[in-house]
C-alpha cells in the first residue's frame, strides 16, 4: 500500500536504466526484473535507450543522446548495464563516463568500478561445463571460440574459463578464437569468413547467445548441419535462444535477478528497502539440441521470475501436502498453470522444471507441449497484429505532411499498440546537449493533446514539463534521430509486451517528423521567397529596363568602336599603300639612279652601297604592301572574299613556318559586304594566332558553303590553346566572338592537345 501511494504522488523516486538496446533479449530480461522490483518498492523506472559508447556506427553514436538526457535529468538513482554499453571503450573510459553521474546513486551491472556498487553473477562453472560436455558427450576436439571485444572483462573471463576447461580435459582440443562485438550480424559475417579459410572445426562456443545464433546462421548459409557436423553453444539463455533452430545449448545466468538486485541496491540507499549483503547468483548449464543432444525436459534451476508457484515449491521441499498434490487431478492443476502463463504472456515451457511423478509425467509433458504451441501461436498472432498496426501507422505517417497530423497518428498508433501513455518532445536547438525542449504531444488516459506548432517550452533536464507523471511505474525514453540530426525523444509507458515495437515506432516517427520539419522549412522558405519577390519585383523591373537601355547603348558603342576601328585600319592601310609605299618605291628608284651614276664615275664601293639601299627599299615596300593589304583588303572590295583570303594565305606562306593549305567550296560567293568584311577579319585574326602561337606544322584555311550557311574555318595541328587562356577568354577571342555575333553567326573554338579549330558559321 505504501508503494502504491508513492507511485501516485510526485514524490515517487525515479530511477534511470541505461542500456544499449531495448529489443535485445538479455538486456530486456534484466530490465523486466528491474521493472517488477521498482514497482514493488514504489519507484518509477525510466529506460534510456542509447547504444554502445564510442561506437563507430554513425546512428549508434547519435542515439547516445539518451545518455546525455539521463545525465542531465533529475533521477534519484541510475542502473547502468556497463557490461553492454562499454563494448568499444576501455575500463578507464567507462569509469570516466560513469563519473559524469556523480550527482546520483549509480549501480553497475556486470563490471566493477572503484566506489560504485556492482551486481554481477558468479559465472564460474558455466564455460567449463560446456567444454566438458562437448568433449565427453560429443567427442568434439576442434573448437572455434567467439569472444567479445578484446579487453571486455566478462568476455575475457568466459574465454579463459573455456580454455582452462579444454586444457583440463587432456589438452587434446584445438581452439581458434574470433573476436566480435556480441551482435548476431557481426558473428554471422565473421564466422562466414572463417569458414571460407578452410580451417576444420566441429564445435563453435560463443560468449553470448546472440553470437551463437549468428554462427548457426552462417553455418546454415554454407550448408553445414547443426548439430550433426558442428555443435554450437551460447551463454545467457535468453528467450530467443529457446526458440532458435535447433534450440540452443547455453549457460543460463539469472538476468531478471540482476535487475532486481540493482534496484534493491539503489532502493536501500534511498531508504525504500533494507540493506542486503552482496550476493552473486550462480549460473547453470542448459542442455538443448544445438550441441547434439536429443530433446529432453529441462531440469536446471529456474530464475526467480520463472519459479514455480509457492504451492509447488512447498510440495517440492517435502511438504506434508506433497502426496496430496500428486493425486490424479494434479494434471488439472498443471493445465490451469499452463493457461495462467499464457494469459500473462509467459512461456509455459518453464513448467517442465517441476518435479513430476512418473505416473503423470507423460501426460504433463504433453499438456506443457500443447501449452507451448498455444503460447507460440498467441505470440505469432499478437506479433502479426502489432505488425499490422505498425504498418497502418507507417502508412498514415507517410501520407501526413503536417506536424499536427503526424502527432495525431502517433497518439492513435501508440494506443493501438497497447501503450497507455506517450509524450513527444523536440529539441529547441541543434547540438549534443540542447538545454531547452518543446513538448508537442501528450497522449494518456485523459486523452490526446496536440501542442504543435508552438509547443510547451521546458528545460530538457526535466524530461517533461514538471517531470514525469506519477501514474506509471515504467517508462521508455527513446531518442528520435534522422540521418545526422538529433530531433528529440519520445517517452512511452513501458507496458507493451513487444520489446521490438519501440525501435520500429522510433524509426517511423523520426522519419515522419523529419519530413514534416523539412516541409515546414520549405513552406517557410517559399513564403520568404514570395515576400522577397514581391518586394523586389518593382526594383527588378526598373533595373531590367535600365539594363536593357544600357545593353543597347553598349552594343551601339561596341559597334561604333568596331566601325571606327575598321575605318582607321582602312585609312591607315590606304595611306600606307598610296603614300608610304610610293615614297619607299621612290627612294628605291633614286637609289638605283645613284647606283648607275656612281658606277659611271668609277666609285664601285659607293655603287654597291646604293644597290643595297635600292634592294632594301624594294623589300620594305613589299612588306608595307602586305601590311596595307591586312589593314585595308583592297581585293575584298574589288574581287570578293575568296581572293582576299587567298592573298592572306599566300602572305603567311611567304613568311615561312608552317605549311599552309587553302580549301574553298566550288562556286563560293558572299555578296553581303558587311558579312564578307567581318568573316575576313575573323580568318585574318585566327590565321595570325595559329602562325604566331600554335607551333603547328600544318595550318588549313577553309571557306565552305551549303544551301543555308557559309562557314569559315582555320585549323592547325599545334599545341592547342592553354586552359588558362581559354578560361580567361582574352581580348582577341572576345573580338572574334563579337564580330561573329554582329553578322548573326556562331563562333566555335575547339582546342585539344593535338590542335585548335576555329569555326564561324553564318546564315547565307
Amino acid at each position: 500500500m505504501e508503494a502504491e501511494q508513492r507511485m501516485k504522488t510526485k514524490g515517487a523516486p525515479i530511477i534511470g536504466f541505461l542500456a544499449a538496446r531495448f529489443d535485445e533479449a538479455y538486456q530486456n530480461a534484466v530490465w523486466q526484473g528491474a521493472v517488477g522490483e521498482a514497482e514493488r518498492l514504489g519507484a518509477a523506472l525510466v529506460f534510456f535507450g542509447g547504444q554502445r559508447i564510442g561506437s563507430p556506427i554513425g546512428y549508434e553514436a547519435l542515439d547516445n543522446i539518451a545518455f546525455d538526457l539521463a545525465m542531465r535529468s533529475r533521477m534519484s538513482g541510475l542502473v547502468v548495464m556497463s557490461n553492454v554499453i562499454g563494448t568499444y571503450i576501455s575500463i578507464e573510459e567507462q569509469e570516466e563516463f560513469l563519473s559524469r553521474f556523480g550527482h546520483m546513486q549509480v549501480v553497475s551491472i556486470g563490471i566493477e568500478f572503484p566506489g560504485i556498487p556492482c551486481v554481477r553473477v558468479d559465472a564460474s562453472g558455466g564455460m567449463s561445463s560446456i567444454a566438458e560436455h562437448l568433449v565427453r558427450a560429443h567427442g568434439r576436439s576442434r573448437f572455434l571460440f567467439l569472444a567479445g571485444p578484446p579487453g571486455h572483462l566478462e568476455a575475457e573471463a568466459r574465454k579463459a574459463e573455456f580454455l582452462r576447461g579444454i586444457g583440463g580435459l587432456g589438452g587434446s582440443g584445438k581452439v581458434e578464437t574470433l573476436y566480435g562485438d556480441f551482435t548476431e550480424d557481426d558473428a554471422r559475417a565473421k564466422v562466414a569468413r572463417f569458414l571460407e579459410s578452410g580451417v576444420a572445426i566441429d564445435a563453435i562456443v560463443a560468449a553470448n547467445d546472440l553470437m551463437a545464433v549468428g554462427a548457426m546462421r552462417a553455418l546454415a548459409d554454407k550448408g553445414i548441419d547443426v548439430p550433426r557436423d558442428v555443435s554450437v553453444t551460447g551463454f545467457d539463455d535468453t528467450e530467443d535462444s529457446r526458440f532458435s533452430a535447433p534450440p540452443l545449448t547455453t549457460v543460463r545466468q539469472p538476468a531478471a535477478e540482476l535487475g532486481r538486485m540493482a534496484i534493491r541496491r539503489i532502493a536501500s540507499s534511498l531508504g525504500l528497502a533494507p540493506e542486503e549483503d552482496p550476493v552473486r547468483p550462480s549460473v547453470s548449464f542448459v542442455v538443448r539440441e544445438s550441441c547434439g543432444c536429443p530433446r529432453a525436459a529441462e531440469q536446471e534451476a529456474a530464475d526467480e521470475d520463472e519459479a514455480a508457484p509457492a504451492a509447488d515449491a512447498q510440495a517440492q521441499k517435502g511438504s506434508p501436502h506433497y502426496p496430496e498434490r500428486r493425486r490424479p487431478d494434479a494434471l488439472t492443476e498443471l493445465s490451469a498453470d499452463v493457461d495462467r502463463d499464457i494469459r500473462e504472456g509467459r512461456n509455459p515451457a518453464r513448467l517442465r522444471r517441476r518435479a513430476l511423478d512418473a505416473g503423470i509425467r507423460e501426460g504433463a509433458l504433453l499438456a506443457i507441449a500443447e501449452g507451448e504451441a498455444r503460447f507460440l501461436a498467441a505470440q505469432r498472432v499478437a506479433a502479426e497484429r502489432r505488425a499490422a498496426v505498425l504498418s497502418d501507422i507507417e502508412a498514415s505517417l507517410v501520407s501526413s505532411f503536417g506536424m499536427e497530423d503526424i502527432l495525431k497518428c502517433v497518439a492513435r498508433g501508440t494506443r493501438e499498440l497497447g501503450i497507455s501513455g506517450a509524450w513527444l518532445c523536440l529539441f529547441e536547438a541543434k547540438g549534443p546537449s540542447p538545454e531547452w525542449s518543446k513538448l508537442l504531444l501528450v497522449s494518456d488516459s485523459r486523452g490526446t493533446r496536440i501542442l504543435a506548432p508552438f509547443g510547451l517550452r521546458f528545460r530538457t533536464s526535466e524530461l517533461m514539463p514538471g517531470g514525469l507523471p506519477g501514474a506509471h511505474s515504467a517508462y521508455a525514453c527513446v531518442p528520435l534521430r534522422f540521418g545526422d540530426d538529433r530531433l528529440g525523444y519520445l517517452i512511452c509507458t513501458a507496458d507493451s509486451t513487444d520489446r521490438r515495437m519501440y525501435e520500429a515506432l522510433r524509426d517511423q516517427v523520426s522519419s515522419a517528423l523529419k519530413g514534416a520539419m523539412l516541409m515546414a522549412a520549405e513552406r517557410d522558405r517559399e513564403r520568404s521567397l514570395e515576400r522577397n519577390v514581391r518586394l523586389r519585383t518593382l526594383e527588378l523591373s526598373a533595373a531590367n529596363a535600365r539594363l536593357v537601355d544600357e545593353m543597347g547603348r553598349r552594343k551601339g558603342l561596341e559597334r561604333e568602336l568596331l566601325d571606327v576601328s575598321n575605318r582607321i585600319m582602312s585609312k591607315i592601310g590606304q595611306d600606307i599603300h598610296d603614300n608610304l609605299c610610293q615614297d619607299i618605291a621612290g627612294l628605291g628608284i633614286m637609289a638605283a639612279v645613284l647606283e648607275g651614276k656612281l658606277r659611271r664615275e668609277g666609285d664601285a664601293e659607293g655603287a654597291d652601297a646604293a644597290a643595297a639601299l635600292a634592294r632594301g627599299a624594294g623589300e620594305t615596300a613589299a612588306r608595307a604592301k602586305d601590311i596595307a593589304r591586312g589593314l585595308y583588303p583592297a581585293e575584298l572590295e574589288a574581287k570578293g572574299i575568296v581572293p582576299a583570303v587567298e592573298r592572306l594565305v599566300m602572305s603567311a606562306r611567304e613568311r615561312g613556318g608552317a605549311e599552309l593549305r587553302f580549301e574553298v567550296t566550288r562556286g563560293f560567293a558572299l555578296r553581303d559586304s558587311e558579312k564578307a568584311l567581318q568573316l575576313y577579319r575573323i580568318v585574318q585574326e585566327a590565321l595570325a594566332n595559329a602562325s604566331r602561337h600554335s607551333g603547328a606544322r600544318e595550318i588549313k584555311v577553309g571557306l565552305y558553303m551549303d544551301r543555308e550557311t557559309v562557314t569559315a574555318e582555320v585549323s592547325d595541328d599545334g599545341g592547342g590553346i592553354p586552359p588558362l587562356a581559354r578560361e580567361e577568354s582574352g581580348m582577341g577571342l572576345h573580338i572574334l566572338k563579337y564580330r561573329a555575333s554582329m553578322i548573326g553567326g556562331e563562333l566555335r573554338i575547339r582546342s585539344r592537345e593535338t590542335g585548335t579549330t576555329i569555326t564561324c558559321r553564318i546564315p547565307r
